[in-house]
């Protein structure tokens, strides 16, 4: 079982997680291809529709099992997801109008789910990877080659004379090239918000190979070329924004830097922007414009009142509570369930009603569609209780050509508040502390993080426009990519002074620091550990002395408490567990009395002292106590001179942070063996003069509101230091 079990660990590791995830990545225009394959027939299984869940959900529930440190981070999303579902679902069960509904009332459900998963392994794989600039550099060539993979595939097609109409399904008359794709809409988003990075990274990246150098610059035609054939206004206004974006932002960064490539590169894209516009009135989109006004110069002020046809939902949803009306022999629940129906209908139909007016005065034209969807349901939202307002209307539940098509107002009106905050809030949180990040810091900005910051903003404005994209798997999985790389990119900005702490803070767990902890003593070598918690970095941020000690090359940190290991984490450091003080003092003694070594106590009270050395004589007999001395002597550097004379294994010093720590730092040279660790209160604890926290608490990693409760005097010094320490943390987390 135990061989079964080791096999696994190897085979399920970060590295492995890794490559298969990549490996996915650059197969989305394979799966995008067989899904349009299987819609019109070619193929009789949508096997798109079944691997892609599938892949990510099962990664999603190995991640789950194998990572126990963010396991209750991943449990609080998925909770609060299923809490979500459940609520709505509750609130939706007696309004759906037709199987169908709840068809796809499930699988916007599943598709939301995705994005959330695939945001938990790349978060998981980045937070993991030993080498995190290796993972970033290999995941922007996998999105490059995926992006590129997509373009060559649609000018096959088109060059070939296969490639279907991007409006094929609702206007035959528009123009438009989406290749072997089922939609080009989406697939036009997602290259729309990785536009920017791309351009950047095929003209400034430098491949060892000259030809390989060469074709990718010339390959930037081949994003922007397909953006201006799919044909829709989105991505051809998009296609010129990002253009004129990098004239202008490469321009200003060569007057600064005065660096060849940046003054090459806005000249390439401002030579494809002039010619982009020179062609417009041979693109698809020109013509698809063309249309759109010729229907919406058209005068229809005069509507009949009741003459919108997308109303049969409605009537139909009536005839059935009148049915229900009617029937004499109801139950207290159908009635109820009459209610909320009757309810429900009144809300469609005033919104209706509304709506018709405004086609009826002539303020809105009919075929202005984007328009009508926004009024309709916005008007419907306002009206609905406050349970709806919070967990929403419901996805497609109303009448079907009114369906919202602008993705951040349909996750409000469908999810509600709640559900927007809970699909959204990450990607929102993080494009509003970028933007904080570059206002503040603009000068120092690289132009790889504005681009990539200008791909999330993409996002957000596609979102208030157009619809059906983030709730489609092969849109979603690009969001959380180019979120990710945003993340990254603000690491070399970090001005956050914790971070050349957690550089040197043990990374892995104690079983391994044990381990090594035991050799060193075994081969009597020279270590100096600190026990680090958040009032140890907030004291060394006024404290040169305790600076110096904590950066010095042979001090090892070590997590002593829950804020470590908090902190680490959002500034993306990955800290395995804590090692806490009281603990590494009970393995020394344990060590000492294996091994015969040599222990000195320094500090605490006297009484303190004495009980320590009968829990030694006691509990570790092996060891040899060659001094005990209190904390309260004059001169503290005599006792360290006690020490050279006696030549301990083992120093333990208990005289509170930093004391301890700048005073086994200003003696250490003098030695030439010993294990010296400021062990503050640990003594207390061991020698029993001093409960430690019981263990429901240790588990729980809740120690510190334990000595608050019993010690309330703490509070302030708890305040001073670690809520001090969060909010300098979460100041520079993106």
């Amino acid at each position: 079982m135990k061989e079964i079990k080791c096999k696994i660990k190897k085979i399920i590791n970060v590295d492995n997680i890794t490559k298969l995830v990549l490996f996915f990545i650059i197969l989305q225009p394979i799966f995008d291809i067989l899904s349009f394959l299987n819609i019109r027939g070619y193929i009789p299984i949508g096997i798109s529709t079944i691997v892609k869940p599938l892949f990510v959900f099962v990664i999603g529930f190995i991640i789950y099992c194998i990572d126990r440190k963010q396991r209750k981070n991943y449990t609080k999303i998925l909770v609060s997801y299923a809490i979500l579902i459940l609520v709505h679902s509750f609130i939706l069960k007696d309004i759906m109008v037709s199987n169908s509904v709840i068809l796809h009332e499930l699988r916007f459900m599943i598709n939301i789910a995705y994005m959330l998963v695939m945001f938990m392994i790349m978060d998981y794989i980045y937070m993991n990877s030993e080498n995190k600039n290796s993972f970033i550099s290999k995941l922007k060539k996998t999105l490059i080659v995926t992006f590129l993979i997509y373009a060559s595939t649609i000018v096959l097609a088109i060059i070939t004379g296969t490639s279907a109409k991007t409006y094929e399904y609702s206007d035959a008359m528009k123009q438009g090239y989406k290749g072997w794709l089922d939609s080009g809409q989406i697939f036009g988003h997602a290259l729309s918000i990785t536009l920017p990075f791309m351009i950047y990274y095929l003209l400034n990246h430098d491949w060892k190979n000259k030809m390989i150098n060469l074709i990718s610059k010339f390959s930037i035609i081949l994003p922007i070329g397909i953006l201006l054939l799919i044909g829709t206004k989105v991505t051809f206004f998009i296609a010129l924004l990002v253009l004129i974006s990098h004239v202008i932002l490469d321009g200003i960064y060569f007057i600064k830097n005065k660096k060849k490539i940046n003054i090459i590169s806005s000249l390439i894209c401002l030579v494809l922007l002039i010619i982009s516009i020179s062609v417009y009135k041979y693109l698809p989109v020109k013509n698809n414009i063309d249309i759109n006004n010729n229907v919406l110069s058209v005068d229809m002020s005069g509507i009949e009142k009741g003459s919108e046809t997308n109303r049969k939902d409605l009537v139909e949803m009536r005839e059935n509570v009148n049915r229900g009306e009617n029937n004499t022999n109801r139950t207290k629940y159908e009635d109820k369930r009459l209610k909320r129906i009757e309810r429900y209908y009144n809300w469609d139909y005033q919104a209706s009603e509304l709506l018709e007016e405004k086609y009826t005065t002539g303020e809105l034209h009919p075929s202005d569609m984007r328009a009508r969807q926004l009024i309709y349901n916005w008007n419907k939202y306002k009206v609905s209780s406050i349970q709806y307002k919070l967990f929403g209307l419901g996805y497609l539940n109303q009448p079907e050509a009114l369906s919202i098509e602008r993705d951040i107002f349909m996750i409000i009106f469908s999810f509600g508040i709640i559900g927007f905050l809970t699909v959204l809030l990450k990607p929102v949180l993080i494009w509003i502390k970028s933007t904080i990040k570059i206002l503040r810091s603009f000068r120092k900005i690289e132009l790889d993080t504005l681009y990539l910051y200008e791909g999330l903003s993409i996002f957000f404005c596609i979102s208030i426009y157009a619809g059906y994209t983030f709730i489609y798997t092969n849109f979603s999985i690009f969001l959380v990519i180019i979120t990710l790389l945003l993340r990254d990119s603000f690491r070399q900005y970090s001005d956050n002074s914790f971070n050349k702490y957690f550089e040197k803070i043990y990374p892995k767990g104690k079983k391994e620091f044990y381990s090594d902890l035991q050799k060193k003593l075994i081969n009597n070598e020279k270590q100096f550990i600190v026990t680090a918690n958040p009032e140890t970095l907030m004291q060394s941020e006024k404290d040169e002395e305790l600076k110096e000690a904590l950066l010095d090359s042979n001090t090892i940190i070590v997590p002593d408490g829950i804020g470590i290991i908090k902190g680490a984490t959002k500034l993306n450091y990955n800290i395995k567990e804590t090692i806490l003080g009281v603990d590494i003092v009970t393995k020394l003694l344990e060590f000492a009395d294996q091994y015969n070594k040599k222990v000195f106590l320094f500090g605490a009270k006297k009484e303190v002292i004495e009980k320590m050395k009968q829990v030694l004589k006691e509990k570790y007999s092996g060891s040899t106590i060659v001094g005990a001395v209190d904390g309260y002597v004059d001169n503290k550097d005599e006792i360290f001179e006690q020490m050279q004379k006696v030549k301990p294994d083992i120093i333990l010093v208990a005289l509170g942070i930093p004391n301890q720590e700048k005073l086994i730092y200003k003696n250490l040279s003098k030695f030439d063996k010993g294990i010296f660790v400021g062990v503050g209160g640990s003594f207390d604890v061991i020698s029993g003069c001093k409960k430690r926290a019981p263990k429901i608490f240790v588990r729980l990693k809740l120690e510190w509101l334990y000595r608050i409760t019993v010690e309330p005097s703490r509070l302030n010094r708890f305040y001073q230091s670690n809520i001090k320490y969060l909010f300098k943390i979460n100041n520079d987390v993106i």
